[in-house]
């Protein structure tokens, strides 16, 4: 799923730099292109992503960071930020410890 998205992001990121560092507003753009109506509300945009008749946002933001990994010159300014944040974050997840 997220490999057909690779292209349009990528295409998406270098025609419109503000969208580099705001996965929504790429998933906007991305419903927005796909024809669906934008206008509907919050209910429905959900239910349509439980049906899968849109895919969910982390669809797109996870093609978003496979493009900008391979593609440095999509990055947006807060990349290095968000990359940082990530690795912290991992390191985190790492030292919790489940009891059972």
């Amino acid at each position: 799923m997220i490999k057909e998205k690779l292209k349009w992001v990528e295409q998406e990121l270098t025609l419109k730099p503000s969208l580099r560092d705001s996965n929504e507003k790429l998933y906007y753009s991305f419903l927005k292109d796909s024809g669906y109506d934008v206008t509907r509300g919050i209910k429905e945009l959900l239910m349509d992503m439980e049906s899968r008749k849109i895919p969910y946002l982390d669809s797109i933001a996870r093609a978003s960071r496979k493009v900008q990994e391979e593609n440095p010159h999509l990055r947006g300014r807060t990349w290095k930020k968000r990359k940082v944040k990530e690795v912290v974050i991992r390191e985190e997840i790492k030292s919790i410890k489940y009891d059972k």
